[in-house]
């Protein structure tokens, strides 16, 4: 038998392996060009995320709850074509006064699509290619002359402007987009204190029709996120409660997203802001739109996930699956009966916990009830201060005492009042008495509040109701009135051709008679006298 050779190896390993279609770099060999158009299907400008087809927020194949799933690939960095080399920088530096404020001048409107039309020059129009070109070297200009030149060249105002027009031009909005991409790529923190306050607008920019800007505007959100200090974390997350609020749901979608990124750069701040995330998040895990349900899934586990406390960790998918799904509560609080609790409990541990164990307090069965007892006792031995249990206090004391008073099985009330004792040494108060106390009363007053809420939403319904049957009856009566309106019109109509109709009628006759008299003037047509002879053709016999 002979054996294998080394050349036989060879020859048989040396077939050059196929790149799929998925692998293959959109920029072939010679490395990205920046004049490649964002829109293209050959020459795409995202190098994650797979085709944008597939991978673009609500498609089929991206409904999963899995984020990585639904966000669209992470764009290319903009590169630009009149200042990427330190010559041409230096060059701007040493020009006149002048001279740089025509430069930046000539960028910030080529970045915002505006055209300028010389005789001696042929007509170009403006496009993405050339605008984020422009956007990096207006960026590069701005790092080269200072930080100031945003405000002297007035860059800030005329992005400002912009993404606040009612109706803004399209060039002009996706420019000022890229603009803000560039700045924050190029520049880098030292930009943010200036393009931070624009974050709602460019939130609201996502709204867009135009598939072009609502990309520059999630481009432009998470390249802000990435240089945004995390002192700053505490503004934005507000603006981002806001945005959730918004009627449109790409709106939405871009603030859950920019959220998630925020848990991945800022861990710490958005684990110390959970107490604040997760009452805000709840709602919109039941929005109308799968892709925003999917993302409010997503971004509460990614925030959940900044939670410190080792000893909740594993328990933590389980617990956000029944914040999630109420029906898996059950599911949360077995887990959470074998955790073992060690590490302080702060207040972010409880923001995650408490509404579980509170919805839990409220199962049909007692022994759901039981279990969700003993986690309680065993978490509020370890609370670290008062104030950090207190927003949650009147969550579990009133559903504790209720369990306390109306359970039939004797064991069970006793674990309940040792969870509601050990609660209530946490919450700071002498005794159970005046706990039960004060937050009966608190709940009192919230119940009241809420009840003064839903007759006020039920005022506004019957306003808007009764609004509604006025309109509908206003508009009946004046369609009746123009019904009437028209009736008469069409009456009168047919008087007039009636009367037209019988003069023409009349006129008519005249014509038939005139034509029939042979005596026109009182002389015969035929003879020409006014008595025929009998030859006459119209001698009457007379």
């Amino acid at each position: 038998m002979t054996s294998i050779g080394a050349s036989t190896t060879h020859s048989l390993s040396s077939k050059k392996p196929t790149k799929s279609p998925s692998t293959r770099s959109p920029m072939g060999s010679k490395g990205p060009s920046p004049n490649m158009s964002r829109n293209s299907s050959s020459n795409s400008l995202y190098s994650l995320g797979g085709s944008r087809k597939g991978s673009r927020m609500g498609s089929k194949k991206g409904s999963s709850n899995n984020l990585q799933e639904q966000v669209r690939g992470l764009a290319l960095k903009l590169e630009g074509v009149q200042l990427k080399t330190e010559a041409q920088m230096a060059s701007l530096k040493l020009s006149s006064p002048s001279s740089q404020s025509e430069t930046f001048q000539n960028l910030l409107s080529s970045s915002l699509g505006i055209e300028k039309f010389s005789m001696g020059a042929p007509k170009t129009s403006s496009s993405t290619q050339t605008r984020s070109a422009s956007a990096y070297d207006l960026a590069s200009a701005v790092k080269t002359l200072g930080i100031r030149s945003l405000k002297k060249q007035g860059i800030i105002k005329s992005l400002k402007e912009h993404l606040s027009h009612p109706n803004p031009v399209h060039n002009a909005l996706e420019g000022s987009l890229l603009i803000i991409r560039g700045l924050c790529e190029v520049i880098g923190p030292g930009v943010e204190p200036f393009i931070a306050p624009l974050l709602p607008l460019i939130l609201k920019s996502s709204s867009s029709s135009s598939g072009s800007i609502r990309d520059a505007a999630e481009d432009c959100s998470r390249t802000l996120v990435s240089v945004l200090n995390p002192h700053a974390v505490f503004m934005v997350v507000p603006v981002l409660f806001k945005a959730m609020e918004d009627n449109e749901w790409r709106v939405k979608a871009l603030a859950l997203s920019t959220l998630s990124d925020l848990s991945k750069s800022s861990p710490l701040e958005i684990s110390v802001l959970l107490p604040k995330i997760l009452p805000k998040l709840t709602p919109i895990v039941w929005d109308t739109k799968p892709q925003v349900s999917n993302l409010a899934k997503s971004t509460i586990l990614l925030c959940c996930e900044t939670n410190l406390n080792p000893d909740v960790k594993p328990a933590i998918p389980s617990v956000v699956n029944a914040i999630c799904k109420p029906s898996d509560t059950v599911k949360a609080i077995e887990q959470l009966m074998h955790t073992t609790f060690i590490v302080s409990v702060d207040a972010s541990t409880l923001s995650i916990l408490c509404p579980v164990l509170s919805r839990a307090l409220k199962e049909k069965l007692t022994l759901h009830k039981r279990m969700a007892s003993i986690v309680i006792d065993n978490m509020s031995k370890l609370v670290d201060s008062p104030t950090a249990v207190a927003p949650f206090g009147p969550l579990l004391v009133p559903d504790l005492k209720r369990v306390c008073e109306n359970v039939q099985f004797e064991e069970i009330r006793d674990v309940a009042m040792k969870a509601l004792k050990t609660l209530t040494k946490a919450l700071g108060h002498s005794s159970v008495e005046e706990a039960t106390e004060r937050y009966a009363q608190e709940m009192l007053e919230e119940q009241r509040r809420i009840e003064e809420e839903q007759k006020r939403i039920e005022d506004e319904r019957l306003a808007i109701e009764q609004k509604a049957k006025d309109e509908e009856k206003a508009e009946l009566e004046e369609r009746r009135k123009f019904k009437e309106a028209m009736d008469a019109a069409r009456r009168l109509e047919k008087m007039e051709e009636d009367k037209v109709k019988k003069a023409k009628e009349e006129e008519d006759k005249a014509k038939e008679k005139a034509k029939k008299d042979t005596k026109k003037g009182g002389k015969c047509q035929g003879c020409g006298l006014k008595k025929c002879k009998q030859s006459c053709l119209f001698y009457g016999g007379k």
